[in-house]
C-alpha cells in the first residue's frame, strides 16, 4: 500500500513540473501566438520544446503544432518578425509574399510573450493571496538566534564564523547588507550569497547594519566562500548566523530534567541563568558549555507571568558507536556503522561506510553507504569483529574488505599496510529534554508583495551576475533541470510552495525575455526601433549574422547549464546519500 503512495506521489510531483515548468513556456509563447494572430501576422509553426519532435500536427489555420522533446523553451515561427526557420528546426517556407510588419506589430507581438507570463503569475499570486502560505516563521524574523564557532561544508571542512569573529550576538537585529535594507532572514541569506564587496586583498566583503539593544551599528566582515555542492563544487558566500525562533515547549520526553523540574508543554522558554535566549541552538551550546551536573535555572513565560524553573541538565547519547579505520601517518580513514533496521539496541547488523576521508588510493573506491560483509574472507556483523579482524591482521598484509556499492555493485576494497582500527564512542550532548512547536505560520502576501519580491530576487541575481566582483558566475545559473528539481521537491511538500514558485518563475521569465540581446524578445523589439528609427529595413545580412551568433550562443548556454544541472544533481544525491547515513548515526528516540 505504501508503495502504491508513493508511485502516486511521484506520479503527482511529475505532473506539476510538466503543468508548471512546461505550462509557463506555453504561456509564453501562446502571448505571442495570440498577438499575432490580432496583428493579422502569419505563423507557420507553433512549437513547445525543441529538438526532435514528439508529434506535430498542421491546423485549420495553416500552422504547424509541435510538441518537441528537449523541454528548453519553444517558440512562435513568425516569418514576418523574423524568419528563424533554421534555428528553430523547420524548414525554408516562402514568406516572400508576406507583407511587411509595422514597428508596432513586432513590439507588440514580441512583448506578448512576456506579457502572458504576468498573466499567468498574477493569477497564481491572487490564489496564493487568498489560500495562504506556510513559512518557517524563523524565516520571516531579522533577528539573530545563533552564531556558532564554526561553519561546515559539505565536505567537512570547518571555517570559522565571520559573524563571531567581527562580534555579532544572538539577539542583533539585522537592518541592511551592503545598504539594502532586509526584513528577513531569507533576504539577509541571499544578499550576503550574492554580494560584490571585497577587502584590499580580493577577499569577499560585506557591510552590515545592525541593532543592538535599540542603538545602530556598522559591522563590516568577509564572508567566507563554502562549497555546497559534491559534484559542481559550488560556492556560496556565509557568514555563520542562523535566526530566532519561538521557543515554546510543545512535548516533555519521559524521565527528562525538564519534565522533573516542573517545565510545562505551553511555557516559552525564554532565558537560562539571566542569560536571554533566542534560539535552541543558543541553549544547546550554553548547556554544552557546562560542567556534568551543574544547576541552571532557566526562566519561562506560562500564562503571561515570568517564572524560573531549576533544572540539572543531563548529558545524554546522541549517537551509535564507530569504528574508525586508520592509515599509517594518517593517510586517509573510513569508518563504519552498525545498520539494524531502526534497533539502536542491537550491536549486529550490515555494517555502512559512514564517512571517508581521502588519502592513500585505497581509501577513494569507498562511498558513504557502501556496505561491508566480509574482511580477510571472515563475515562482519559487529563494530567489535571489525575492530578485531583489522587490529590482528599482519603487518605484512593488507586488510581484504569485501563491499557492496550503488546499486548493489560488488567491489573489493584493500586497505593500505599496517592500517588500524579503533572503536568511537557515542557523541553525547547536555540536554533538558524537551521539543519544540513547530515554528510554522500561515501569511497572506498580496500579489503586488509577491510581484514586488520576485522583482527583486530576479534583479539581484541578475546584477550580481553581471558583477566581476560577486562570486556568482555562469554555472551558477539554473536551467531546466535545476527548475523541474525544485518543483518536483515542492510539490511533495505543499502544493502553495509550487504556486510561489511558479510566480517566480514566470516573473523571473517575463523579466529575462524582454532583455534587449538578439534572438530574446526585448532583442526583436531593440532591432524593431533601430528600423523605425533608421526609417528602412536593417540589411539581412546583418540580421542573419547578428541572429545567428547570439543563436549559437544561447544554445551553448542552454547546453551548458543543463550539463551543470545534471551535475548539480549527480552532487545533491551524494549529499542525500550522505544524509541517510546521518538519520542512521544519530539515534531517532533520546532516552534519559
Amino acid at each position: 500500500m505504501s508503495e502504491f503512495g508513493d508511485i502516486f506521489s511521484n506520479t503527482w510531483a511529475f505532473a506539476l513540473v510538466v503543468l508548471f515548468f512546461g505550462g509557463s513556456i506555453f504561456v509564453h509563447e501562446l502571448g505571442h501566438f495570440l498577438a499575432a494572430r490580432m496583428r493579422g501576422l502569419k505563423v507557420l509553426r507553433f512549437s513547445i520544446g525543441f529538438g526532435p519532435r514528439i508529434f506535430s500536427w498542421r491546423g485549420r489555420d495553416g500552422c504547424e503544432y509541435i510538441l518537441s522533446l528537449l523541454p528548453l523553451g519553444g517558440y512562435v515561427a513568425l516569418p514576418q518578425l523574423a524568419d528563424l526557420g533554421a534555428i528553430e528546426g523547420g524548414g525554408a517556407d516562402d514568406t516572400k509574399n508576406l507583407p511587411k510588419a509595422s514597428c508596432a506589430d513586432k513590439v507588440i507581438v514580441s512583448a506578448a510573450g512576456a506579457f502572458f507570463n504576468l498573466l499567468f503569475a498574477a493569477l497564481l499570486s491572487v490564489i496564493i493571496w487568498k489560500v495562504g502560505i506556510t513559512k518557517n516563521s524563523a524565516l520571516e524574523t531579522n533577528v539573530v538566534g545563533f552564531v556558532p564557532e564554526f561553519i561546515t561544508d559539505v565536505h567537512g571542512k570547518k571555517f570559522k564564523s565571520p559573524a563571531k569573529a567581527a562580534g555579532i550576538l544572538e539577539g542583533d537585529k539585522i537592518l541592511s547588507i551592503d545598504g539594502r535594507p532586509v526584513k528577513n532572514f531569507q533576504q539577509i541569506i541571499e544578499l550576503i550569497a550574492i554580494g560584490s564587496g571585497r577587502n584590499s586583498d580580493g577577499s569577499p566583503s560585506a557591510d552590515i547594519e545592525i541593532e543592538r539593544n535599540g542603538k545602530p551599528k556598522s559591522v563590516r566582515l568577509s564572508p567566507v566562500l563554502v562549497k555546497t555542492n559534491l559534484s559542481t563544487g559550488d560556492e556560496i558566500r556565509m557568514i555563520g548566523i542562523s535566526p530566532a525562533m519561538p521557543m515554546v515547549v510543545g512535548e516533555l520526553l519521559e524521565n527528562s530534567p525538564a519534565k522533573a523540574a516542573g517545565i510545562q508543554t505551553g511555557d516559552a522558554v525564554a532565558e537560562i541563568d539571566g542569560i536571554k535566549l533566542f534560539s535552541n541552538a543558543q541553549l544547546g551550546a550554553y548547556l554544552d558549555s557546562l560542567e556534568d551536573g551543574a544547576k541552571t535555572h532557566v526562566g519561562v513565560v506560562r500564562n503571561g507571568k515570568k517564572i524560573l524553573i531549576p533544572v540539572v541538565p543531563r548529558r545524554v547519547a546522541l549517537t551509535k558507536s564507530l569504528a574508525l579505520v586508520e592509515a599509517p601517518d594518517g593517510d586517509g580513514s573510513v569508518s563504519f556503522l552498525v545498520s539494524n533496521m531502526g534497533n539502536p539496541d542491537s550491536k549486529n547488523g550490515v555494517l555502512k561506510v559512514f564517512s571517508v576521508k581521502r588519502g592513500a588510493a585505497a581509501f577513494e573506491k569507498f562511498s558513504v553507504g557502501d556496505a561491508l560483509y566480509e574482511v580477510n574472507g571472515k563475515p562482519i556483523d559487529s563494530l567489535e569483529s571489525l575492530n578485531t579482524i583489522i587490529n590482528g591482521t599482519s603487518k605484512s598484509s593488507r586488510p581484504r574488505l569485501a563491499m557492496s556499492g550503488r546499486n548493489s555493485q560488488i567491489y573489493d576494497a584493500s586497505l593500505p599496510l599496517g592500517s588500524a582500527s579503533k572503536i568511537e564512542l557515542p557523541k553525547t550532548k547536555a540536554m533538558l529534554g524537551y521539543m519544540l512547536n513547530p515554528a510554522v505560520t500561515v501569511v497572506h502576501p498580496s500579489p503586488l508583495e509577491q510581484f514586488e519580491e520576485s522583482i527583486v530576487r530576479t534583479y539581484n541575481a541578475l546584477s550580481s551576475l553581471a558583477n566581476p566582483q560577486s562570486d556568482v558566475g555562469i554555472k551558477s545559473l539554473a536551467g531546466p533541470v535545476d527548475i523541474g528539481r525544485v518543483i518536483y521537491n515542492l510539490s511533495m511538500t505543499d502544493f502553495i510552495l509550487v504556486l510561489s514558485f511558479a510566480v517566480l518563475l514566470n516573473v523571473n521569465l517575463a523579466i529575462l525575455n524582454m532583455l534587449p540581446i538578439p534572438v530574446l524578445d526585448g532583442g526583436h523589439i531593440l532591432f524593431a526601433l533601430l528600423e523605425w528609427l533608421r526609417g528602412k529595413p536593417l540589411p539581412p545580412s546583418f540580421f542573419a549574422a547578428v541572429q545567428g551568433a547570439f543563436s549559437i550562443l544561447l544554445l551553448s548556454l542552454m547546453a551548458f547549464v543543463v550539463y551543470y544541472g545534471f551535475m548539480r544533481w549527480s552532487g545533491d544525491s551524494r549529499l542525500e546519500a550522505e544524509g541517510a547515513m546521518d538519520s542512521e548515526y544519530y539515534l531517532k528516540d533520546i532516552t534519559f
